[in-house]
């Protein structure tokens, strides 16, 4: 069968026509493979990008709440003895202390620092305040520590130099009245930070 042909057109118009469809073509084949490589090109630069975004960002300090304070060691006494060098913090934050940890939980009674200082080597916090007449605030402490028990101990301690002190293992804060987020800030950091955070109060 005779192949057909476009009326009007020579054969070099066909021939013209056919390289314009050609050129056409690969044109457009070179437009998408241009496309194709910017699209990969920017997705290498933004994917570099992250990565040096991620390894070369500042690291947010960790926020220091309390005092550091000198940990003056892990000696067990005999059980109910109270012969030792005297503390150096007051509250104290560490030293030497009895066999028998005191339990987490909430006190209304005075507890003996020796008992205190086991469950804060075993990461817990104790909060401790000056006046147990002090009904507002021994209210809003109680309440405070039936929510956050996990490791925590609240009790009186007329001794203390300040209405309230935050303790855990080597660091110790003070406060003059009940600041809710100062005291959790204190436990989000502190709590477990001690040399058996793993133990049980």
């Amino acid at each position: 069968m005779a192949k057909q042909e476009l009326p009007g057109l020579t054969k070099k118009d066909r021939k013209e026509q056919a390289r314009k469809l050609r050129e056409s073509q690969e044109s457009s084949e070179k437009v998408k493979g241009n496309i194709a490589k910017i699209v990969i090109a920017i997705i290498v630069v933004v994917a570099i990008g992250a990565i040096v975004f991620v390894f070369t960002r500042p690291t947010a300090e960790k926020k220091v709440i309390g005092k550091a304070i000198p940990e003056q060691g892990r000696e067990h006494l005999t059980q109910g003895s109270t012969k030792h060098e005297p503390y150096n913090s007051n509250p104290p934050t560490s030293g030497p202390h009895w066999p028998q940890q005191a339990e987490c939980k909430i006190y209304t009674q005075e507890v003996p620092d020796e008992a205190v200082i086991h469950s804060l080597e075993h990461g817990a916090v104790w909060i401790s305040y000056k006046d147990k007449n002090d009904n507002k605030l021994v209210e809003k402490l109680t309440d405070f520590a039936k929510k956050n028990l996990n490791k925590l101990l609240l009790s009186p301690r007329s001794k203390n130099d300040s209405a309230l002190a935050i303790a855990s293992w080597g660091r110790l804060l003070k406060l003059e009245e009940f600041d809710e987020q100062q005291i959790n800030e204190f436990i989000k950091a502190n709590k477990n930070n001690s040399p058996e955070p793993l133990a049980a109060c």
